[in-house]
């Protein structure tokens, strides 16, 4: 049985300047590819503009990988896997 599977979600920097997730660290939240991912922060884009975004979000919003639970898609970590400064 596999133990995890590779997702991709949204990220932002967080008030210290971490990247972290941008949504709910939950399968819901997480897209089977990176072009689904990206797809989400061009819309957000084009529906709030940039100044909207940055009162809930340190920008910049960027897709990163994730290790994920298979079958629910819930993330393993708390932090995403790329997840540096």
């Amino acid at each position: 049985m596999t133990t995890s599977v590779t997702r991709f979600v949204v990220t932002h920097l967080d008030r210290n300047g971490y990247r972290t997730f941008a949504h709910h660290r939950q399968g819901r939240d997480t897209y089977e590819t990176r072009a689904e991912a990206e797809k989400w922060i061009e819309a957000a884009h084009n529906w709030n503009g940039l100044e909207t975004l940055a009162r809930f979000y340190g920008l910049p919003l960027e897709v990163r990988a994730c290790e994920c639970y298979p079958g629910h898609f819930d993330p393993q970590r708390i932090i995403p896997e790329e997840g540096d400064k």
